[in-house]
């Protein structure tokens, strides 16, 4: 069923951990209860019914799904994969962002303490920037402002984010869906 997609090319069936070695960008993987028996150097998929044992997911594991995830859901996992992005199911975000809470239980309750104020295109056009680690004057670069107008845009997100950091305005914007992932 991945065949039919046109952005893979499906290279080895092979239902065995013989795979491993080959030369494939990303390996599927299915039937694996635990990380730790797969392969840390290639990008991998894993289908399983078992549940993560790791999160956030990291070396070569890149996504870890349920079994009867559909062919487009695997597709465009093994698409992230391939472009060296991590893929969580919304369980596993949740889990996630648990755990963040669990390792800093105030940032969650200062998000919900301020009040939120709408950002303006251009601020998230800048919030995106910062998520993709630019400084204030690649962003002013960028967008042909000074890099005066760059540091007053960051400074409003920080303050209608009420967040304390660039890294945790970041933060607040993927939870919020600002920042797309």
């Amino acid at each position: 069923m991945l065949a039919e997609d046109d952005r893979l090319e499906v290279v080895d069936t092979r239902a065995s951990s013989a795979g491993f070695g080959g030369l494939a960008d990303v390996f599927l993987v299915a039937g694996v209860g635990r990380a730790d028996s797969l392969p840390a150097s290639r990008p991998t998929v894993v289908l399983s019914d078992s549940p993560a044992d790791i999160l956030p997911l990291g070396n070569g594991l890149r996504a870890w799904m349920p079994m009867n995830a559909t062919a487009a859901e695997i597709g465009a996992a093994i698409a992230a994969a391939a472009h060296d992005l991590v893929v969580l199911t919304r369980p596993q975000a949740r889990q996630l962002a648990a755990q963040q809470h669990a390792i800093h239980p105030d940032a969650a309750h200062r998000d919900e303490e301020f009040p939120t104020e709408t950002l303006t295109a251009r601020e998230l056009q800048v919030l995106r920037m910062l998520s993709d680690g630019l400084g204030n004057k690649e962003i002013a670069g960028q967008l042909g402002i000074s890099g005066h107008t760059a540091k007053f845009h960051v400074a409003q997100i920080l303050a209608k984010l009420g967040a304390r950091s660039r890294a945790e305005a970041v933060f607040i914007g993927i939870r919020r869906g600002l920042v797309p992932v």
